[in-house]
């Protein structure tokens, strides 16, 4: 990794202490966390509030000193509690599902729950909502199916059509309950056609029907441009940019998951290289044609210093994302 805390100013140095726990941590084997137990204390809550909590646990616990350290017990509660909330949220999408299958619909599931999947231990990666996006063609399907289920007052447009918010909670038939934000495209993600990406998706059989998950080189694009979008704050989207990136085999399509846009090309290339050098992620397998030659330096130093406060109720000032408006801060 190339963040050094001897070399970090004071005020990035919570954010770079918080890269050095997380390297490596969603591996079958993780490193020993490099953090000495006084430090502990300081950094549980950052862990706990980005999500990360979970993965340091299950990798510090074999540690007797870490396992006594102050804030250690607030780290073993957290790992509990997301592991917990796995299974009630896997119970969750399996009623999805059957809501989905009676009505002949495959809906395609990604972020959260699809990312967890490339993780050694996917009940430790928390998520919240489930976003969806219908088959092609069967959106409004789906926006029905689920307007049977709403809590609330859905909202219709002149001509009669259904509009959800964005996040709505829904109850099922089962009794089970879910948070979905049902998407009509993916286009804020580069991704300008959802009839490839669904073409190209894998089926998963649940207990209750079938659910699509991106490919691999859809999801990783869509992962990297989500964590621009919104700035970088949230350390677990690294990570899970870290986990997928070493998911990718030999037969990984690296042009389809840069795409043709150059400056798209640019900006993955760079967040590809940013796992790499934050959280240690073996990059040796992308090809050179897919890496950036010369890294902004100001990427790194801006996600480190929204890691000094990974919440979601303070999120960036002034957002990594913001770049992307204007190509020309990337190389």
């Amino acid at each position: 990794m190339i963040v050094s805390q001897k070399n970090s100013s004071p005020r990035l140095h919570d954010g770079a202490l918080l890269a050095t726990v997380l390297a490596g941590t969603w591996r079958e084997e993780p490193p020993p966390p490099a953090i000495a137990a006084e430090q502990l204390s300081r950094l549980a809550p950052l862990l706990i509030g980005s999500g990360t909590a979970g993965f340091v646990w299950r990798s510090m616990s074999r540690d007797a000193a870490l396992k006594a350290a102050e804030g250690a017990s607030e780290l073993r509660n957290a790992h509990h509690h997301f592991a917990i909330q796995a299974l009630v949220k896997g119970e969750s999408l399996d009623a999805l599902a059957t809501e989905f299958s009676a009505a002949g619909l495959e809906p395609l599931v990604f972020k959260g729950w699809a990312i967890a999947r490339y993780y050694t231990a996917p009940h430790l990666r928390p998520f919240g909502d489930f976003d969806l996006c219908a088959p092609p063609g069967r959106h409004a399907e789906a926006a029905a199916l689920l307007g049977q289920h709403i809590s609330g007052t859905l909202r219709h447009d002149n001509q009669g059509l259904v509009h959800l918010p964005n996040n709505f909670q829904v109850e099922m038939s089962s009794g089970l309950a879910a948070t979905v934000d049902l998407h009509a495209d993916l286009k804020k993600y580069r991704c300008p056609s959802l009839a490839a990406v669904y073409g190209r998706s894998i089926p998963v059989r649940l207990s209750g029907g079938t659910v699509r998950v991106p490919a691999l080189e859809d999801h990783l694009r869509l992962a990297i441009l989500h964590f621009l979008r919104h700035g970088g704050w949230r350390p677990l989207w690294l990570t899970d940019i870290a986990a997928m990136l070493e998911s990718a085999t030999g037969d990984f399509n690296w042009d389809l998951c840069l795409g043709e846009e150059p400056h798209v090309r640019r900006w993955i290339a760079c967040i590809l290289q940013l796992a790499g050098d934050l959280l240690g992620a073996r990059i040796e397998h992308v090809p050179t044609s897919s890496r950036i030659a010369d890294m902004p330096r100001w990427i790194a130093k801006t996600v480190l210093n929204e890691w000094r406060a990974p919440f979601a109720a303070r999120q960036a000032v002034r957002p990594l994302g913001d770049a992307i408006a204007d190509p020309r801060l990337f190389p």
